[in-house]
């Protein structure tokens, strides 16, 4: 919801009673009787170049005899200009605090994709670090509030101890936090102030230095690759091993490693703060963010943000520390950042973006108007223009964050009491409110997506069940082993806020990242919402485990067949199967009285034991029969698989490989410049060249040619940690004219070329991909929001395994494909066709869009503009587009938006609907030989569309058969 103004100054007001008892011309406090490390303390002068950037919690360190300050351990201090600190030499500081610090306690949270381990320690007073396993058993105690009663946990809340949990480095390039987190761990465990004291005393702080630690690793490869060289730095072309920046938005779908890490820990310790630190902002935005919150918030976690956000911006402004303040940047809508994850089980998370670490000085830095403004909610703004250094970003986050900490430590109570009753909360409302509970049909076409989307959820902590026998609540009628996520259980806010239909509406401040992620419409599962607590009593057994599918073969006979039901294992079975012969039907049919779909996966004369193995190990079913089914087929062969990556961006594209290689699709992965070299057919039948999330003159562009000094990318004695995934001596020059030529040439030649986003953009715009034009609609808004798109051409083999005729899709503002005359789906589609219709966009915050029907077969989609005169292909175009000849070759739309606006949106945000009426969403477009295959949808987006996955898989399993289903070409 937005908060009005008055709300928050009255909030305001409340805080100040809060604040830290320090006035700006209060005396200074006596000076502590522990030995203080001068030298340490002149090097923090020496680098504070802008004295206005100190508080008295930061401008000493006291002396330890036993404990090794980061000046002794690392012969520098966090803040020291030129210079960064690797990961394993954090983790090493860490080891030796908590060997040399009764206060300290190191854990390991588990490793991440390329080995390295993601650490956390645990500071606190010793008495209560040896009863830390007590503190783990009371904080779970009020995470549950089914097994405690309310005088257990009142007695909890005034005796026990919260856990705030500091996480940093998850953006590699934001490199502060982790410099900081050095410094404040040795003061937390060595300070002797009654300040400090207080937070140990009183608190137990967790500190994650290091999330993302592959990136860490190379980010400071790199930085010191152009120090030392004087040569340009190679760009954080990779971080982790598949995502940069988006590995802040894997909380929903939980697929990298750093993001199990920290749920496992979340689950295990129920910390009562998240504080994830970021850089990106000037000089400290600590977060509340602007509003929408997200509806499935519980109202304390808003408050909760303003409590402490202006505590921090008071104490800071109080103590003369410009640009501290609060209020803008974000909105609090998506639960997908890694902060999430507390406040999707109760907890308390929040965040800060700091002025970067550098760590350059930054001499002169300018500041805009937008920024330094006085608001009410930037008191003290930031300077137009200053003097910026490391130091200044160590001393302002340390403050900041020592405030909070000390915050949190002395109203431990209240913030013990607000995760007990953020707990009892959530269980109330599954008794009495709205949702009482989610039922998932087991019975499903895609059971192992189900299975997979259960499975997910439980690693999240929800609760599920299975019904023990058929009954009928609310309307909904449950069939024995369906499964059950009950509203009455601790984490039902999670459930909350992944199953619920999102409403953003663009009258509201622009969203800060996707509007609509409804877990069972990304995953294209049923499920079914009950409003009728009398599902509580009906009998069920809670999951104790993962479910596992029995995969099966029954029946007798030498052919297998494996009905192509969408679910993502069946395209394993090719790969696992590599030598087998296979087939996929052209069409659907009927055997034995069993209905197969087109797709359908049939083995003549298979082996069966081979066969029965890779079924069992990948949870499938088939069936064996006697004779082949009447149905025309074709052959799904194992094709060689070309992965095309640019050196410019590897942001997007991870997500296509972290579905590849779970599924275990094999591929060689290289880089656009080969492309350049040709002979690219001769080496693969397909080519998956995903977005590079740039536009199409900077994707051909590539890195550009600025110098003569070559740009290495590769592992050496001066970056050990680069190269793991791809390498070459010099990353310049992209893809180039004479790239998109090639890949033109191995299309004409056979292969078939994959891509979406700002690829597809590419191909049209240079004219590679004939009769796809794209357009920028001004009218149209939308920011990553669920769509419902419609299959135009059943009889596709890129629609194989689907059997409705519309598909929840993922879509976000870009590409907007139009497609000439001739390309406008003339395959089936029949309005009254099988398939569930889905709802569209209601409430939780808007009142619902009107329906529409389904009107006749869509109209022919508008031609294009024109030709792009830009291509680079000259008289290389194909001799039907030279001197005005009719085209021979059609590009066949597969799926599209709905003919209405009204019928578009399914959750999220969209503003102009209009603009994206009948445009496509799937496109094949045939040139030569091959096939090109467009995606204007997201097929594989943040490990969250897995429903979707297999518009992609059909083009890598049929990738020589696309003409199959094809209606007769149309006469010139």
């Amino acid at each position: 919801m937005n908060r009005s103004l008055p709300s928050i100054r009255a909030l305001t007001l409340a805080c100040a009673a809060l604040a830290v008892p320090l006035a700006l011309n209060a005396e200074p406090p006596a000076a502590p009787v522990q030995p203080q490390d001068e030298e340490y303390a002149r090097l923090i002068q020496q680098h504070l170049i802008d004295k206005r950037f100190t508080t008295e919690l930061v401008d000493h360190m006291p002396l330890s005899d036993t404990v090794p300050s980061p000046l002794k351990f690392f012969g520098r201090i966090p803040g020291t200009p030129d210079e960064l600190t690797y990961a394993k030499d954090i983790q090493r500081y860490y080891e030796e605090l908590a060997r040399t610090s009764p206060r300290v306690k190191f854990m390991k949270l588990g490793t991440t994709e390329e080995g390295r381990d993601q650490i956390v320690i645990a500071i606190a007073d010793e008495a209560t670090l040896a009863k830390l396993d007590q503190v783990k058993a009371d904080l779970a105690a009020l995470g549950d509030p089914r097994r405690t009663n309310e005088a257990q946990a009142r007695q909890i809340i005034a005796n026990g101890k919260p856990i705030y949990w500091v996480t940093s480095g998850i953006h590699s390039p934001e490199t502060g936090g982790p410099e900081m987190l050095i410094e404040l761990a040795y003061r937390l465990a060595v300070e002797e102030t009654p300040f400090i004291q207080n937070i140990r005393n009183n608190m137990v702080t967790f500190i994650t230095p290091v999330v993302e630690v592959d990136g860490r690793e190379k980010q400071v490869d790199t930085y010191y690759y152009g120090k030392k060289t004087g040569k340009a730095r190679p760009p954080l072309v990779y971080w982790g091993k598949y995502v940069a920046h988006d590995n802040n938005r894997d909380g929903m779908g939980q697929f990298l490693k750093l993001t199990q890490n920290i749920t496992r820990g979340v689950l295990e310790w129920h910390p009562t703060v998240l504080h994830d630190l970021h850089e990106a902002q000037s000089y400290l935005y600590t977060s509340t963010g602007t509003g929408p919150y997200n509806p499935s918030l519980d109202p304390i976690q808003s408050n909760e943000w303003w409590l402490l956000a202006e505590t921090e911006v008071m104490e800071m402004t109080k103590r003369g520390v410009p640009g501290v303040w609060t209020y803008g940047f974000y909105d609090g809508w998506v639960p997908n950042y890694l902060f999430w994850i507390a406040q999707t089980h109760n907890s308390f998370g929040r965040f800060y973006e700091v002025q970067s670490y550098g760590p350059d000085i930054q001499k002169g830095l300018k500041l805009g108007p937008t920024v330094t403004s006085r608001e009410w909610y930037r008191p003290n703004p930031p300077l137009p223009e200053i003097d910026w250094a490391p130091r200044n970003n160590t001393n302002i986050q340390e403050s900041a964050l020592l405030f909070a900490l000390h915050r949190v430590a002395t109203d431990h109570s209240l913030y013990l009491e607000n995760y007990w009753v953020k707990s009892k909360n959530a269980i109330t409302a599954g008794q009495t409110g709205k949702i009482n509970a989610w039922v998932i049909p087991a019975q499903q076409v895609a059971s192992l997506n189900v299975i997979d989307m259960v499975n997910e959820l439980r690693h999240q902590g929800v609760e599920i069940s299975t019904a023990n026998q058929a009954f009928t609540a609310g309307g909904v009628q449950v069939a024995a082993g369906d499964y059950i996520i009950r509203g009455d259980q601790p984490y039902r806010t999670l459930a909350d806020m992944y199953l619920s239909v999102q409403n953003y509406p663009a009258s509201n401040p622009r969203p800060y990242d996707d509007t609509g992620w409804t877990m069972q419409f990304m995953r294209n599962v049923d499920l079914k919402t009950v409003s009728d607590p009398a599902i509580l009593q009906q009998p069920m057994t809670l999951l104790a485990a993962d479910v596992t599918p029995p995969g099966t073969i029954t029946g007798t006979g030498s052919t297998i067949l494996l009905n192509h039901t969408g679910e993502n294992e069946l395209v394993s079975l090719r790969f696992k199967l590599k030598g087998a012969k296979m087939l996929a039907a052209e069409a659907p049919f009927e055997l034995g009285g069993k209905n197969y779909a087109a797709g359908t996966f049939i083995l003549p004369n298979a082996d069966r034991a081979s066969v029965e193995r890779v079924v069992r190990e990948l949870g499938l079913r088939g069936e064996a029969v006697t004779g082949m089914p009447s149905v025309p087929t074709h052959a799904l062969t194992a094709p060689r698989i070309g992965y095309m990556h640019s050196w410019l961006r590897t942001q997007d594209e991870g997500w296509w490989r972290a579905a590849l290689d779970t599924y275990g699709i094999p591929y060689t992965y290289f880089a656009d410049i080969k492309a350049r070299a040709g002979g690219l057919r001769a080496k693969y039948d397909i080519i998956i060249y995903p977005t590079v999330g740039t536009s199409a003159r900077e994707q051909v562009i590539g890195v550009a040619m600025n110098g003569s000094d070559p740009i290495p990318y590769k592992n050496s004695a001066l970056t050990p940690n680069l190269g793991k995934l791809d390498s070459a001596d010099d990353i310049r020059g992209g893809l180039g004219q004479d790239g998109l030529a090639e890949l033109k040439k191995f299309v004409e030649q056979g292969g078939t070329l994959i891509g979406d986003g700002s690829t597809v953009e590419m191909l049209a715009e240079y004219g590679v991909a004939e009769g796809v034009s794209v357009s920028k609609p001004s009218e149209l808004f939308t920011k990553g929001a669920i769509m419902r798109g419609v299959f135009t051409d059943k009889a596709s083999p890129l629609a194989y395994g689907y059997q409705g005729k519309e598909l929840p899709i993922y879509f976000s503002e870009a590409p907007v494909l139009t497609i000439s005359q001739g390309g406008r789906g003339m395959g089936y589609f029949d309005p009254s066709g099988p398939g569930v219709r889905l709802s569209q966009n209601t409430t939780p915050n808007a009142g619902s869009a009107p329906l529409s029907t389904w009107g006749a077969q869509p109209a022919p989609a508008e031609k294009p503009a024109g030709t792009d005169t830009t291509s680079p292909f000259g008289s290389q175009l194909p001799v039907s587009r030279r001197g005005g000849a009719d085209p021979t070759q059609f590009p066949r739309v597969v799926m599209q938006f709905p003919d209405k606006g009204d019928d578009i949106l399914l959750s999220g945000m969209l503003s102009g609907s209009q603009a994206l009426t009948r445009k496509a969403l799937i496109v094949d477009v045939p040139d030569g030989k091959g096939h090109m295959v467009l995606y204007a949808l997201r097929p594989f987006w943040r490990w969250q569309t897995q429903g979707s996955y297999f518009l992609g898989f059909n083009a890598i399993l049929n990738w020589d058969h696309l003409d199959a289903g094809a209606p007769a070409k149309p006469r010139p």
